[in-house]
């Protein structure tokens, strides 16, 4: 989810809400990279979430993912599901 909005932002710049916005009231949103997920954050949290959305809450689900893109593969699940420690826990 975050990552489709994050994408979403970046490729439609400052009012990227409003676009949004109007791709899922005319159903555009299909032709869009991740529009599943954009497609559900419509179906569940709706446009009054996305209006209500701050870009603050956005920055920091980037930083979040950027964080988790830069483990190493094994550490981004469950230690007991890959059995291998990761670097940070040794």
């Amino acid at each position: 989810m975050w990552r489709a909005l994050l994408d979403f932002r970046a490729r439609h710049g400052r009012y990227w809400k409003r676009a949004l916005s109007l791709k899922w009231m005319n159903g555009s949103d299909e032709f869009e990279p991740f529009s599943a997920s954009l497609r559900m954050v419509r179906n569940q949290l709706g446009p009054t979430w996305l209006h209500a959305l701050r870009p603050a809450s956005l920055d920091a689900a980037a930083r979040r993912l950027t964080a988790l893109d830069s483990q190493p593969d094994n550490c981004r699940v469950e230690p007991m599901l890959s059995g291998e420690p990761c670097a940070s826990d040794q």
